[in-house]
């Protein structure tokens, strides 16, 4: 009879315990994904901003055909790079690299998102991010 009981406890006990690390687990998650939307820096108070697209007016180049790069064609239809426009071109995406669904740029890409792209060199439209410039290998 006890060693039944003391069987019933540990059960009892070992289901408790997976519970409790599945809500650990659970709320470590979300708050991982929270982090990570926090970590996209906001544009300064002061700053006139883009309401759509929630970033600078200055830097939108959704908005402002200027701010564009040069020779890189645009989608008018959906509003993005026409080699980042996966409605039209579904075959051109590379899945392997992550994507900002809000701007419409990869993510190693988007420098609304990560502020500390913009002092780098904007890579041409077909470029693979590491490649070196020069198109020579190492």
């Amino acid at each position: 009879m006890k060693g039944s009981m003391k069987l019933k406890n540990i059960r009892r006990n070992g289901s408790l315990l997976a519970l409790a690390t599945l809500l650990a687990l659970a709320t470590s998650q979300t708050l991982m994904a929270q982090d990570k939307d926090s970590d996209k820096k906001q544009p300064d108070s002061k700053v006139a901003l883009c309401k759509p697209h929630k970033v600078a007016k200055a830097d939108c180049f959704i908005c402002d055909p200027k701010l564009r790069e040069k020779g890189r064609l645009w989608c008018k239809e959906h509003d993005r790079y026409e080699d980042r426009c996966w409605i039209c071109h579904p075959e051109a995406q590379d899945k392997k690299r992550l994507f900002c669904k809000e701007h419409s740029l990869y993510e190693d890409e988007c420098f609304l998102c990560h502020p500390e792209l913009k002092k780098q060199d904007k890579p041409s439209a077909g470029a693979t991010p590491g490649a070196p410039k020069d198109g020579k290998s190492k």
